[in-house]
């Protein structure tokens, strides 16, 4: 690839100072053959300072975390093999807010601190309970949670932690090393799983075929959400998360149709079942105080985004870039309330409002505002920030963020239960792909909304789900071809040899270039080598 110089990439001693120019030439910094920077991308003066003190902070909790226990952590990396992906968690921000500056570049790192702060949180609470690294106090009293079950019941039990334990040990992995989501799924395939199913369900069986787990509590709350594909996985994750069957396990399953009026019924009588099999396992009564009082903290900061979300329609102070936005969004859906989504959240609003009341455009060279639909990829989650970067395509929402955002009415049990009930239904990917076509064309109402002219389709090529609708949603895109731009983005969720993410920006470049007839803004992300990289 070849390096722009630097009075090209800087003409100006302003242009250096500030860091600023339509081109940022981000490219120029990939190890070749990687997407791996050879030195930290430089935002200017300021703003690269800012970057760097949060960079350390990183490093600094990482820190903290391994030495709360030195000598248990190091058997816990010596067990867990998907535990050393979170040793490139740094490099994983770096992709994530490429591009950022000023205002942006603020909200990102307060939104990434919340969710590294709570990351570094659940995986302490993880390995100080696991018996296999010798049981504790803190075993019997950290119950596993199944990936998408969001913890809010737990909020009733005050004295327990809770995990999403396949997040923590196989969602997480490809967003940090690409790699690492492929050589599980190969463990799953060698044990007779076929290859062309959703391998997100794929990742989380390659774990337990490993025994990769750790074995936590007494119990496991398992789910159906959020879709059928991910039932299949229910025979491995039962043998290992139950210790074949001696642990008590309880399926939480949730109507698919969660809207219909006819299923709320069903939906609040599975959440009084879990509620009811926690105090048995647990020998303790549900505390509804408790239980309201962190409800109202959920609802705080759900009514902060709902701001946010007003903000992203009707200006260009689009705080959080595509990325770091719906994951935000993502990981305070399913831990709940706690210290750290609380205190960022707060932050970040205030941030907002001062962006809208100086009037400062975060996106300047956006050429279109985009909504980002479907199920979107982990190996190449940073696309949101590249669409920008490259292209002037601006994601101002994405279809995860607007999983469950209800308002909990916490004044009157009954209806607690169902607002509750009804914040479990609407999961990730479960809220706009399942549960009835009306949902997914709601891409068009969204985009509208968020006064979008353009609308990026994820296509994850191993969902069946979504695959029997490509015909539906191809004659709905035809008939709004005038109303927006429509671009698909190929993908395999958790597979980056299936669809390269070179092969996903193809399509994209290809799209722009012969559909739109536009030039990049940053020709250095058009084209390049990433496969060697993470």
């Amino acid at each position: 690839m070849k390096k722009r110089p630097f009075k090209e990439r800087y003409p100006t001693l302003r242009s250096f100072i500030k860091g600023d120019g339509k081109c940022k030439y981000i490219g120029d910094r990939y190890i070749e053959g990687t997407n791996i920077y050879d030195r930290r991308e430089w935002r200017g003066v300021a703003d690269t300072a800012y970057d760097f003190g949060w960079w350390l902070a990183t490093w600094v909790k990482m820190g903290a975390f391994v030495a709360k226990n030195p000598v248990r952590i190091a058997r816990a990396f010596w067990r867990y093999r998907w535990l050393s992906s979170y040793l490139v968690a740094p490099h994983m921000v770096d992709k994530w807010i490429a591009g950022d500056r000023g205002l942006m570049l603020r909200c990102d790192r307060h939104a990434l601190n919340a969710m590294i702060s709570d990351s570094v949180d659940i995986l302490w609470k993880m390995i100080r309970a696991d018996r296999k690294l010798g049981e504790t106090k803190w075993t019997a009293k950290t119950i596993p949670f199944d990936y998408t079950l969001p913890r809010h019941i737990m909020l009733g039990f005050p004295g327990y932690d809770s995990v999403n334990i396949n997040q923590q040990c196989a969602f997480m992995l490809p967003l940090m090393i690409k790699q690492m989501g492929a050589y599980y799924i190969d463990q799953s395939v060698s044990v007779g799983i076929p290859q062309d199913m959703c391998t997100l369900p794929l990742t989380e069986v390659g774990v337990a075929v490993e025994h990769e787990y750790p074995d936590l509590g007494n119990c496991w709350l398992c789910t159906n959400n959020p879709c059928d594909a991910n039932m299949m996985d229910n025979a491995v994750m039962y043998r290992e998360l139950s210790d074949n069957g001696r642990k008590a396990v309880h399926a939480f399953v949730t109507p698919l149709m969660y809207d219909d009026p006819t299923t709320k019924e069903l939906a609040v009588h599975e959440l009084c079942e879990a509620i009811r099999f926690l105090e048995e396992q647990l020998g303790e009564k549900f505390n509804w105080d408790a239980f309201a009082e962190g409800l109202e903290r959920v609802n705080q900061v759900t009514r902060e985004e709902l701001e946010r979300w007003d903000i992203y329609a009707t200006t260009n102070t689009i705080g959080m870039n595509g990325v770091c936005q719906g994951f935000f969004r993502i990981y305070f859906y399913q831990q709940s309330a706690n210290k750290y989504f609380d205190k960022e959240s707060a932050k970040i609003l205030k941030l907002f409002y001062k962006g809208v009341k100086s009037g400062i455009n975060t996106v300047p060279y956006a050429r279109h505002r985009a909504v980002m639909w479907s199920c979107g990829s982990t190996y190449n989650c940073q696309v949101a920030a590249w669409l920008y970067n490259c292209w002037g395509i601006a994601p101002i929402i994405n279809m995860d963020s607007l999983t469950g955002h209800n308002l909990v009415d916490t004044s009157d049990r009954e209806e607690m239960l169902s607002d509750v009930a009804d914040w479990y239904c609407r999961t990730p990917m479960r809220t706009h792909t399942v549960g009835g076509n009306r949902h997914i064309l709601q891409v068009f109402e969204t985009a509208r909304k968020f006064n979008c002219d353009m609308i990026v389709m994820y296509d994850d090529i191993g969902c069946k789900g979504m695959a029997g609708c490509q015909g539906l949603i191809e004659e709905e895109f035809r008939r709004h071809s005038d109303e927006f731009h429509i671009c698909w983005l190929p993908h395999a969720l958790m597979d980056y040899r299936t669809v390269p993410p070179a092969e996903a920006r193809k399509a994209v470049n290809d799209y722009m270039r012969t559909v739109l007839g536009e030039e990049p803004l940053d020709p250095t992300l058009e084209v390049f080598d990433d496969d060697a990289g993470w």
